[in-house]
């Protein structure tokens, strides 16, 4: 018996991801989100490569090539979810630093 891959909705993939990945909280990554709604893949590629300490950058810069739906679809996918979980721990570190911060003042 062999089985048919499954039928992947590249737009659902990304809709999941930007679900995951959550609000933006710099000004760089409103540009990402609206890029990945507009569709603008060069302007990820662009945020993604002079942004590279950015999680959140870089996880909209994979998902700049899922709608293309490559054979390389579940690494885009996987490398997409490894950024948005590094993207939470920064999101994390961001408030926490304004926390401590204001006890500290």
């Amino acid at each position: 018996m062999t089985t048919t891959p499954k039928q992947l909705d590249s737009q659902l993939i990304i809709d999941k991801l930007l679900a995951e990945l959550g609000a933006p909280w710099l000004p760089v990554h409103e540009q990402a989100l609206a890029a990945v709604k507009a569709g603008d893949a060069e302007t990820l590629r662009l945020l993604s490569a002079t942004n590279l300490d950015d999680s959140f950058c870089r996880a909209c810069g994979y998902m700049a090539s899922i709608p293309k739906m490559p054979p390389t679809i579940a690494i885009l996918i996987a490398e997409s979810a490894r950024a948005i979980a590094d993207a939470h721990k920064e999101r994390a570190t961001y408030r926490l630093n304004a926390v401590v911060s204001e006890m500290l003042s």
